[in-house]
């Protein structure tokens, strides 16, 4: 919610905003961003948004910010602004991270400032992009959607600090830098590439991680000892100090290399979830739609167009109530 000069009114749309509604939209706001929302907090939204065209346009302003704000992070500007922000030390970071409190507003940033801090990694790609970087020795990380990582190579080590989001990849072994390990780290642990190509996902609760050739180890947060080594074609979940085999290599860890989404026979829940990693905004189901199942292979460059085919294939409504909010609920 913006503030007009002057006043002390909420403006959202070019509307005056009640201070009590903007309050209410950023604590649902931070909620979801949380990863604990239930389905119960679903429901308990829906009616919120349902019951007040205010509601509506304050949610649709957060949505509309956060999609700005996701965008951004992709930006070369962007990156340029984080370069110099390192450079000139936290002060003028903090100035920033202050300027972007008044503008998304109090209720959001006191309860999560540190999402805003964490768009600033060494690589970024914005929602919906895809992106190859090219480390010196030889090593190429593709980045998906909504990712952003940290390179560094120091301590006789090459270290790969993935911030959020999903990357490949494909190991080099350029001289002088053949002899360094090289390794991804998450918050649920570390990934030890032994000569390979891989890929990690970073979740609200766990690290996923898939095998396509060599071998990879992985030691969990807290762990000492040996790690869990994964042999080609497995992958492996890390979560609360463990690492597990999850099983072989599926369609969906290849798919969004190709700019694809997988699906096999899977809850329509889920869907929508991945769905909305690739388009700004938000994506909502009822829990009845939730749960049917969907299959079939989804080209990600038009999100729209796949909602379309979900319109198609299932017994759903699909009501875009604005570019940036669509809601999905079973027929009848």
């Amino acid at each position: 919610m913006t503030r007009k000069a002057g006043g002390a009114a909420m403006y959202a749309g070019g509307l005056p905003l009640a201070p009590r509604v903007a309050e209410e939209a950023s604590r649902w706001y931070v909620l979801f961003m949380s990863g604990a929302a239930t389905d119960e907090d679903r429901r308990a939204w829906r009616d919120w948004c349902a019951a007040d065209p205010d509601h509506e346009r304050a949610w649709d302003h957060l949505a509309r910010a956060d999609a700005r704000m996701r965008e951004l992070a992709g930006k070369p500007a962007y990156e340029a602004l984080s370069r110099e922000r390192r450079q000139q030390g936290r002060r003028r970071a903090l100035l920033s991270a202050g300027f972007l409190a008044a503008c998304i507003g109090p209720a959001i940033w006191a309860a999560d400032r540190n999402r805003w801090l964490r768009l600033s990694p060494d690589f970024t790609t914005a929602v919906g992009e895809r992106r190859d970087v090219d480390l010196p020795d030889g090593t190429r990380i593709t980045l998906n959607t909504d990712t952003g990582i940290d390179v560094r190579f120091e301590g006789g080590e090459r270290l790969i600090r993935l911030r959020r989001g999903e990357i490949l990849v494909a190991t080099g072994h350029a001289a002088p830098y053949a002899s360094m390990p090289l390794g991804v780290e998450t918050e649920f642990g570390r990934v030890q590439a032994l000569g390979t190509r891989f890929s990690v996902r970073q979740g609200t609760d766990a690290t996923h991680v898939a095998l396509f050739d060599g071998a990879v180890e992985i030691r969990p947060v807290g762990q000492g000892g040996a790690g869990l080594v994964l042999a080609k074609g497995q992958a492996a979940l890390v979560s609360g100090g463990r690492a597990q085999v999850a099983g072989p290599v599926g369609e969906a860890d290849m798919a969004w290399l190709r700019g694809e989404l997988a699906a096999d026979n899977m809850p329509l829940a889920e869907f929508l979830a991945e769905l909305s990693r690739y388009r700004p905004g938000v994506i909502s189901c009822d829990e009845r739609a939730g749960r049917l199942r969907i299959s079939g292979l989804f080209p990600l460059a038009d999100t729209d167009r796949v909602l379309a085919a979900v319109g198609r294939l299932l017994d759903v409504r699909i009501v875009r109530r604005t570019p940036y909010w669509v809601v999905v609920s079973a027929q009848g």
